[in-house]
């Protein structure tokens, strides 16, 4: 007698379907049969899911519509080896260069985080540092670059392709745009591999790892936006930032420090404000 599938109620019959034919054509999973399958909470464009397969536990991705013109799925692929094999991202079983979907180990008994976490417990903010820090001086290479001017004027682009129009006031935001766009090219900032979005649903907390998820806008680029988007996500106060900045940095940011920093938190609201007019368009 065929054992049945629990399947959360809410998950639609089109995704379903789209869950199964993935592991059915990955050889990993040959002759492998599927027990639960369950929403996992996050993921602003792709439809994430906590799938059991031969009685062990994978986290599944579909990824988002549209998410291939602005995202390099090869270059995910890449990222997030580099960091799974350095024990900060999920161990990666499976990943389709050309969909972006993929299957990952599921950390099993861990905690996602939110804002409040990260706003009522120190520790996570010193966590935090303690994980960027041993990526950003990892000498690890990333196969591609993550330049926020350039990403926003991706986006300005297929808007502009798709005639949809911008918030009145961008202009203004554009201007200042303008004058980084001078400033980086006379002072480029230095590069590192970096996550680029941060947010405080990416954290995983198992007790003994602290892992950062969801590599998919992963490149080299300036550490202080990672810092900066963190502080951003988690809507940190003045002085739960400082207290983060000096766990990073080992002490007191110089002027230059905090001058990049602000640059780079202007950077990630105007980045993150075109992609969210973006996704808009793809509904």
């Amino acid at each position: 007698m065929q054992e049945s599938v629990m399947i959360e109620p809410s998950i639609s019959m089109e995704h379903i379907g789209r869950v199964y034919k993935m592991i059915s054509e990955i050889p990993f999973f040959d002759n492998s049969r599927i027990s639960v399958i369950e929403i996992l909470p996050g993921g602003l464009t792709n439809s994430n899911y906590k799938v059991t397969i031969n009685d062990i536990t994978y986290a599944v991705r579909l990824a988002g519509a549209g998410t291939m013109e602005y995202l390099n799925r090869p270059a995910e692929k890449h990222n997030a080896q580099v960091m799974a094999d350095i024990g900060i991202s999920a161990p990666i079983i499976y990943y389709d260069e050309t969909t972006g979907n993929q299957v990952c180990k599921y950390i099993d008994d861990c905690k996602t985080l939110h804002i409040k976490d990260f706003k009522e417990e120190a520790r996570y903010l010193s966590m935090a540092a303690h994980v960027f820090r041993k990526y950003h001086d990892s000498k690890k290479e990333f196969i591609s670059d993550f330049n926020p001017l350039q990403e926003i004027e991706t986006y300005i682009q297929l808007l502009a392709d798709k005639n949809f129009e911008f918030y009145p006031g961008a202009e203004t935001m554009q201007e200042k745009i303008e004058e980084i766009r001078v400033l980086f090219k006379n002072n480029p900032p230095p590069l590192a591999p970096c996550h680029n979005d941060p947010l405080c649903e990416n954290w995983l907390d198992d007790q003994k790892n602290f892992y950062l998820i969801d590599w998919e806008y992963g490149g080299m680029n300036d550490p202080l936006f990672d810092l900066g988007a963190l502080a951003i996500e988690a809507e940190l106060t003045d002085e739960q930032e400082r207290f983060f900045l000096k766990e990073y940095f080992g002490g007191d940011l110089t002027e230059k420090q905090f001058g990049s920093l602000i640059i780079n938190k202007f950077l990630c609201d105007a980045l993150w404000a075109y992609w969210a007019v973006l996704q808009n368009c793809y509904g």
